[in-house]
């Protein structure tokens, strides 16, 4: 009996059913495996939850109700690995050390110097991109590859809360996946990614936050904060893509451009900055003053001189200050 072989027919079956059940198998571990939901609120305790939780429980046992109740005392339930991770971090900020945290958390020491640790990583779970952007911010690094994987996420607010967070957390990991992001089909979230790169301020985003300031296809409020991302990037290579810029058609993108010449503070910016004075706009003028007064050129002193009669009083203000930084005289 041990050689018999199979009976015919068995064989296809058993091709059919042991790939179905072990599919089964591996849909029942990852089940298995997700992480249980908690209530969570910052600084406090859990034993302050639990009482919190009791008292919404007393009026009834109907799930919504309760969550409502919890909601309203600002409470917020996210995964326990999460949960877990804030308390722990945030009595380490309190100056506790691993065996403290440990001993009043009754937890042991492992498990809080896994969560203390710089490397570790949070399991990605469906809530990270629809939770707060406080908490994943909070979170920090541990949250940065879940994020990243958010990106790609056909839901327009889990991409938008990915990003903002990953701007937030300024980790360089998010840099490749968020220049990725300013192609994406939502003109906000391209936005935002533009902001996201900006904050991390890493030269890997400046060619492509070039590519975004001058395409014309691009929406003004889109290209506006490229102008203004490259500015907080301080690099050389944007001026001449922002001198550019302040020529464009749409004046929000020609006020940013000026402002952000006056951050990277180049002297090539001098002269395109003095014709930006005579712009149609007074924003645009009152942003080309502040820029001259950063870069502090005397070159400047005359177009200044004629600013101070400009029609515009908020420019005429901004000459004047100007012109004290630079000829070092009050014109008040």
């Amino acid at each position: 009996m041990r050689n018999a072989k199979l009976p015919t027919i068995m064989v296809p079956l058993l091709r059919i059913i042991v790939p179905a059940l072990f599919s089964l198998s591996l849909m029942a571990c990852a089940t298995a495996i997700k992480p249980k939901q908690v209530w969570y609120q910052q600084d406090t305790l859990d034993s302050t939850m639990k009482t919190d939780l009791a008292a919404c429980q007393s009026d009834t046992t109907d799930q919504k109700m309760i969550a409502h109740c919890m909601r309203t005392r600002g409470y917020l339930l996210i995964p326990q690995p999460q949960a877990e991770l804030l308390i722990v971090r945030s009595l380490q900020e309190e100056g506790l050390n691993d065996d403290e945290i440990a001993a009043q958390l009754q937890w042991s020491e492992n498990k809080v110097r896994r969560y203390l640790d710089e490397d570790y990583e949070l399991p990605r779970t469906a809530s990270f991109g629809r939770q707060p952007i406080g908490i994943s911010t909070r979170i920090g690094k541990p949250a940065v590859k879940p994020l990243i994987a958010d990106l790609k996420d056909n839901d327009p607010l889990v991409r938008s809360n990915a990003v903002q967070a990953l701007g937030a957390i300024k980790d360089p990991r998010a840099v490749e996946p968020l220049i990725a992001v300013l192609n994406d089909k939502d003109p906000l979230i391209q936005r935002q990614a533009v902001k996201a790169l900006g904050r991390i301020n890493d030269l890997r985003a400046l060619e492509p936050l070039i590519g975004v300031l001058e395409d014309r296809e691009k929406k003004p409020h889109v290209r506006m904060s490229a102008a203004e991302a490259l500015g907080r990037m301080g690099d050389s290579s944007a001026v001449e893509p922002l001198v550019a810029a302040l020529n464009d058609q749409h004046w929000d993108v020609r006020g940013h451009a000026a402002e952000a010449l006056g951050r990277i503070r180049d002297p090539s910016a001098v002269e395109p900055l003095i014709a930006a004075l005579k712009d149609q706009d007074a924003t645009v003028r009152g942003n080309a003053v502040d820029g001259l007064a950063q870069i502090n050129d005397p070159r400047a002193i005359e177009a200044l001189s004629a600013a101070l009669t400009d029609k515009s009083k908020t420019v005429r203000k901004k000459a004047a200050r100007a012109l004290t930084v630079i000829a070092g005289e009050d014109f008040w």
